[in-house]
């Protein structure tokens, strides 16, 4: 058996995210699990998100008390039913 080495541990949790990418119109999406460091998203057209791609996500955070919640993400993993998102911190400079 594999020890899991993940930094954030996932929890299942399925909300709504509003999901932007580059001038699409946004869309709303639902997660699988999520944790502190980024999100799985279910989706059916997986190939319109390439790897490495940045997107902007809109929620509700339950791991913050659902605290209205706005974060960019890199795309890092797909799958046949959606899409792994880390979350990406960008300093105020």
């Amino acid at each position: 058996m594999s020890e899991n080495l993940r930094q954030f541990p996932r929890k299942e949790i399925q909300i709504e995210v509003e999901l932007s990418f580059l001038e699409d119109d946004s869309r709303t999406v639902i997660t699988r699990d999520m944790s502190e460091g980024g999100l799985f998203m279910r989706l059916k057209d997986t190939e319109h998100y390439p790897m490495g791609e940045m997107v902007n996500l809109r929620f509700k955070d339950p791991l913050s008390e659902y605290a209205d919640t706005q974060k960019d993400g890199i795309i890092v993993r797909h799958t046949d039913d959606g899409i792994a998102v880390a979350y990406v911190e960008i300093d105020e400079f």
